[in-house]
């Protein structure tokens, strides 16, 4: 038996530097993971269809681990998410508070119609994003460019958390997701 890690970050392709589908997946063997599921943002992000075999292709000829991946979800590849089958991802990942790269889905237009439309396990970054801009600005005035470490949690925080998750719960009963 092993243990599936279902958040990883491996950075291939575009940071391969960093690391690698083969490297990591020896690391996670190496620590009992035999099984990933990798996270979509990475350079470039897999936010298309071509991008998401792209990375399977890789893994076929690389991975010593068992393995899937994430599809990112943004404010403009609604068309993408809907021509994905359940079977062809490991889910889709919706950044409702901005993270890393162009991932922030914050239309809610577009929210509702992934929610309603798409049949992929939806994975929600949940912060949300009007809260996280007031908290910095509040920091920003506070302390300028120079914000300590030990205040991230206080700038996306707590309550940023519950009114994001909170929005995300209400979309999937709103509409059946």
């Amino acid at each position: 038996p092993g243990v599936i890690d279902d958040q990883v970050h491996f950075r291939e392709p575009g940071l391969t530097q960093k690391a690698t589908i083969e490297t990591e997946s020896k690391a996670a063997i190496a620590g009992g993971i035999t099984s990933f599921i990798e996270m979509p943002n990475t350079n470039p992000q897999t936010t298309t269809i071509e991008k998401l075999e792209e990375k399977f292709a890789i893994a076929a000829k690389t991975s010593s681990a068992n393995y899937s991946f994430m599809f990112g979800g943004t404010n403009d590849n609604l068309n993408e998410i809907l021509k994905l089958d359940a079977n062809q991802a490991a889910g889709l990942k919706l950044f409702l508070g901005s993270s890393t790269g162009n991932m922030l889905v914050d239309d809610p237009e577009v929210l509702k119609n992934i929610f309603k439309n798409t049949n992929l396990r939806i994975s929600v970054h949940c912060e949300d994003e009007t809260t996280i801009k007031n908290n910095l600005q509040a920091h920003i005035e506070k302390y300028g460019d120079d914000i300590p470490i030990s205040q991230h949690p206080i700038i996306r925080s707590e309550e940023a958390c519950y009114l994001s998750s909170s929005k995300a719960i209400e979309l999937a009963k709103e509409t059946g997701a």
